[in-house]
């Protein structure tokens, strides 16, 4: 068999005895390449055209194929993923909708970048959506999975909705032996204990996503109640009672006008509430997603600075507690970058008209359809069904953990590019995720490190 390098090797850190740490995008291993074993890596051709190889080396270099760092020859790697990419986003077996009963909030945040409306969603609506799974569910035989993502406005202004909605949606699921799942994203405002337990016990849902942006005083400036109130100690009240009958993950939402907060936000959370495993927290950089909103570009933070915050924010929590981030360091491999790019996902707004990005949804030329028409491939779900690689991210080694960025960005622009900003805190995390192999290698075996 001849070899070559797999393209998607990154180097992470030279270390002081000259072994390299070594990370496949692709296949996820992350290794300790001494010097000896170097040597081959950098010259593999060569070796693959010997007739004959020493143990040592065939053991180093079945190692290294087991890893990804070196492939057959023969494999066109992007040719992989670009196929895996087609099968992932054309896959019929999950149909995932996210669903705003409302586009109204009782928030007023100036990043924002929804249009409101005081629009719910009405029972004829309703009906029409229920029509559409179960369109959906007989048409396609193959459909074993159903997951609602409850989005809004603020989707807890219309709870009855919710509540309705999820009933029917479980009574169909468990009629046809589909598989449910459902999440929530709140501003946490009216999540009080007995809405927590409907949503948990009735609705089957599995998280509530709700954002924190700093301190007191900051995140009431960020994070506005319309009726006035301090949204602070109403989120995180509502937070205390709640955590332990739904799962919480924390958003904070990151600028340079919030920036120096992170530190004592998280010190709060870790070390004051004890929220060291339930609810997670984490950092999600602010960026101009639309003309809606409200904010400057000169405060957005550049990928190196939203890097240096997220890595900082992340150390506290590992010290805090080692298992709720342990899993966090490596980055995830993705066959697209989001849903929007692939078959049976759909943005629903209050008025049943379909999108393909929840930040498109509200705005109607954005629109791909609605509930009360046939399914039709129209100009705008065309656009996203048929975004294809970017030539510019063909050789890129971050290809399998980026694929090209958000499609918001790269479909109105020709597919050009955009680095999903968390790309600056992979090599940190990878050297956070040595860091703890090494410490738990010493608790385990106490002579390993002296």
């Amino acid at each position: 068999m001849n070899y070559k390098k797999s393209i998607y090797n990154i180097i992470i850190e030279k270390l002081e005895d000259g072994s390299n740490l070594i990370y496949n995008t692709y296949s996820g291993v992350y290794g300790v390449m001494n010097i000896k074993t170097q040597d081959i890596y950098e010259n593999i051709e060569s070796f693959s055209s010997r007739r004959t190889m020493d143990d040592e080396i065939i053991k180093s270099v079945n190692i290294m194929m087991q890893a990804g760092y070196i492939i057959d020859a023969e494999r066109d790697e992007l040719a992989t993923i670009k196929v895996e990419r087609s099968m992932k986003r054309h896959r019929m077996d999950t149909l995932n909708l996210t669903i705003a009963p409302t586009m109204d909030c009782n928030m007023c945040c100036p990043y924002c970048f929804e249009d409101k409306s005081k629009l719910c969603m009405n029972e004829e609506t309703q009906k029409q959506l229920l029509d559409f799974v179960k369109n959906h569910f007989a048409r396609h035989s193959s459909l074993k999975q159903l997951n609602i993502s409850w989005y809004g406005g603020e989707p807890l202004m219309q709870k009855e909705i919710i509540y309705t909605l999820s009933k029917n949606f479980i009574d169909l699921c468990n009629e046809k032996d589909i598989a449910y799942s459902a999440i929530i994203i709140t501003n946490g405002a009216l999540l009080d204990m007995q809405t927590a337990k409907r949503l948990a016990e009735e609705c089957r849902v599995n998280n509530a996503q709700i954002t924190i942006d700093g301190m007191k005083e900051c995140h009431n400036k960020r994070r506005i109640l319309i009726s006035g109130e301090d949204s602070f100690e109403i989120i995180v009240g509502n937070i205390d009672v709640c955590k332990d009958i739904l799962p919480i993950i924390i958003r904070v939402n990151v600028d340079k006008e919030n920036s120096a907060e992170v530190d004592t936000l998280a010190k709060f959370f870790l070390e004051e509430k004890k929220w060291a495993n339930q609810p997670s927290f984490y950092l999600a950089p602010i960026d101009l997603d639309s003309s809606s909103c409200g904010l400057d570009n000169a405060i957005c933070l550049q990928g190196e600075e939203f890097g240096e915050i997220n890595i900082k924010a992340t150390k506290a929590s590992y010290i805090a507690n080692r298992e709720s981030v342990a899993n966090t360091f490596f980055p995830r491999r993705k066959s697209v970058f989001c849903g929007g790019e692939g078959a049976f996902n759909y943005v629903i707004d209050p008025e049943g008209y379909l999108y393909t990005c929840y930040r498109e949804i509200g705005k109607k030329e954005y629109s791909t359809g609605h509930l009360n028409k046939p399914f039709m491939i129209t100009e705008e779900y065309g656009k996203w069904l048929l975004s294809d690689i970017h030539e510019k991210c063909e050789k890129c080694e971050y290809l399998p953990m980026c694929m090209g960025g958000c499609g918001l960005y790269r479909i109105p622009n020709g597919g050009e590019p955009k680095c999903f900003r968390t790309y600056y805190t992979y090599k940190d995390l990878l050297k956070l995720a040595y860091e703890d192999y090494l410490l738990q290698k010493s608790k385990s075996d106490p002579a390993a490190g002296n």
